[in-house]
Formats: C-alpha cells, structure tokens, sequence
C-alpha cells in the first residue's frame, strides 16, 4: 500500500490535520492493517516536499504547537487522479513465517506448530474485529478481501500444522 497516497486521497476529501488523518485512515482501512498513527507524518512531509499538499498553522493546537492542517494542491489532485487510473500490480507473497518452513528441520518441529497456532490466533482476532459495517462500496469491499484473506490464512494455517504434525517436520 502507498501510504502517501492514502493520505492524499483523505486530504483531497478534505483539509485535515495529522492527528485527524491518522483517525480516519485506521477508520478507512480497519484493523488488519495495522498502522502507526506516526507513520503519517512522514507521509505529509513527503507530500509537502513534492507540492502536493499545502499546511497553514491554524489555532487549536498548544501556544508552542499550533495545530497544522493540510489541503491538497491541484498538482496533489492530478497526481492522485493518475495512481488511481495506474494499474496496481500484484504484490508478491512473501512472509517470514514462510521461509521458516522452507528451511526448518525435524528438531524445529514443535516450535513451527506453537508459531502456526499464534498466526492463527492473530488471524481469528484480527477477523474478530471486522463485523459488517454500513460503509462505502470501496471500503466494504477492501473489508470483504480482507475478510478473505484472513479465512484463507487460517485454511492455510490449519492444513500446515496437520501437515508437519502428520509428516514430523
């Protein structure tokens, strides 16, 4: 995911301050995600830097710390349209937890299953979290291949731990 982008899009719904974006960001994408709050400020300087978004210190904040809102600029808005129009390529499947398998030996066994079983409780929790929520179409349907994903996770998981507890490793 593009962060930066993220953050553009919000700002070009509406000039914001971080705090507020980092709020509506995690509302946006849900939990599975997992994003910093703090990893939005780099996204805006970067921003800025390019010219894609404007700040002005505005009153609200602390006398030492006025608060900053952002808007986009018409360049932020063509640069946005564009990544919207790109083609999004595939990401690569890559995990740690796969390369673990690959090069585990039988004594690694155990401490494979106990790993397995926590990508799993992670998952189910993960997929706790993520009850049919009254959204906008392009948001519900993020949540649904979320959704899918972690179900395929823990498919995944479940035949995985079977299989080195069938094999011994």
């Amino acid at each position: 995911m593009s962060l930066t982008h993220a953050v553009l899009a919000l700002v070009a719904e509406r000039r914001s301050y971080g705090y507020e974006l980092a709020q509506r960001l995690d509302e946006r994408l849900g939990p599975a995600w997992r994003l910093n709050p703090s990893a939005v400020y780099p996204a805006l300087d970067q921003l800025e830097r390019s010219g894609l978004v404007t700040s002005a210190a505005r009153r609200g904040g602390t006398r030492r710390s006025p608060r900053v809102v952002y808007a986009a600029t018409p360049a932020g808005i063509a640069t946005l349209d564009a990544w919207l129009r790109a083609e999004a390529r595939p990401e690569p499947v890559r995990s740690d937890l796969h390369l673990r398998l690959v090069f585990a030996r039988c004594a690694h066994r155990e401490a494979l299953i106990a790993q397995l079983a926590a990508h799993a409780r992670d998952r189910e929790q993960l997929l706790a979290r993520y009850p049919r929520r009254q959204t906008a179409a392009g948001t519900a349907l993020a949540d649904a291949a979320v959704v899918a994903r972690l179900r395929a996770d823990l498919a995944w998981l479940e035949d995985a731990r079977a299989a080195i507890a069938r094999t011994g490793g």
